[in-house]
Order: structure tokens, then C-alpha cells, then sequence
């Protein structure tokens, strides 16, 4: 059997990739989240925390925004379902995540996958995961009482680029 002649895929530049720890996101959902599954707005800011990249030394933190519209109800799960993510890092540069793949509860959430078009790390993908800080029994009482606006959670670690 012959073998293929088509060509080879140019090689992939090595675009680096850079992994942060220690951060923090304040999720904000609209309208709150129930005890009734329902699709919100979810809006989420935070820092990056320290970040460290071989090819990209200058940029050592950041800051995160995460926009989706997401289904959910109290207690979770909450998605999953796409979510745009912009990291804006402290070298001045950008990078946009289009469709990475967001999930939450009340213990914690992950973001996965997704692409990025352009700026820096761009041909890569994200993956990021942490925990709900909020008290457990306000995060409760958010949900009997009108709807679960906002929490706060850590980044245990967000990673950008090849990895």
C-alpha cells in the first residue's frame, strides 16, 4: 500500500505557554442563580496571581474577565457551556479566549480548552481551575433568598499557550 503524498503541516511555531497560581476571581451572575434551572449572565473579574513563562519573562501577573450566558441552578452545576475569557498581562499585552468551556458549583469551577486567534500565546488553549472562598452558608442563603448573585473563588492555576 503507498504511502501518502500529500505535504506536511508546517510545523507549529513554539508560541510558549505560561502557568499562573495564586489568583482570584469575584463571579457575578444576572440574574441569580435558583433553586430552578435557568439560563444567567455570568461576568467574573480577578487577578491572575504569579505567572511564569520561559519565552515571556516580562509578564509575571494579569488581569482576568470571563463572560458566558450559562445554564444552572442552587447548588450546581452551572454550565457547562462556552465562555469568553480576556487576559489583560502586566507587559501590556492580550490574549483572548474564544469558547473555552466553563463549569462551576459551590465548591468549585474550571475553565477548559477554547482557542485563541490572535495577540499572545495565540494557536493555543487555556485550562484553568479553583475554589469557591465564599462561606458556604451564604452561598445557601443567596440561593433561597431571591437568587445567588456573586461569590468569590481562588485561581488554583490558569495555564495559556501549548500546554
Amino acid at each position: 500500500m503507498p504511502l501518502s503524498t500529500r505535504p506536511l503541516p508546517p510545523p507549529r511555531p513554539n508560541i510558549g505557554d505560561i502557568v499562573c497560581n495564586g489568583g482570584s476571581l469575584n463571579v457575578q451572575y444576572n440574574p441569580g442563580i435558583t433553586f430552578s434551572k435557568n439560563t444567567v449572565r455570568l461576568a467574573a473579574n480577578g487577578e491572575m496571581g504569579v505567572c511564569r513563562s520561559q519565552n515571556h519573562p516580562k509578564i509575571s501577573g494579569g488581569t482576568v474577565r470571563v463572560e458566558s450566558a450559562l445554564t444552572g441552578a442552587c447548588p450546581g452545576p452551572v454550565g457547562p457551556d462556552y465562555a469568553k475569557v480576556t487576559i489583560n498581562w502586566n507587559d501590556g499585552s492580550r490574549t483572548v479566549i474564544h469558547q473555552s468551556t466553563f463549569r462551576g458549583d459551590a465548591q468549585s469551577f474550571s475553565l477548559e480548552g477554547g482557542s485563541i486567534a490572535d495577540g499572545t500565546f495565540a494557536d493555543g488553549t487555556a485550562r484553568a481551575n479553583g475554589r469557591t472562598t465564599s462561606n458556604l452558608i451564604e452561598f445557601g442563603a443567596g440561593c433561597v433568598t431571591g437568587g445567588l448573585t456573586s461569590y468569590a473563588a481562588t485561581i488554583d492555576q490558569f495555564a495559556v499557550g501549548d500546554s
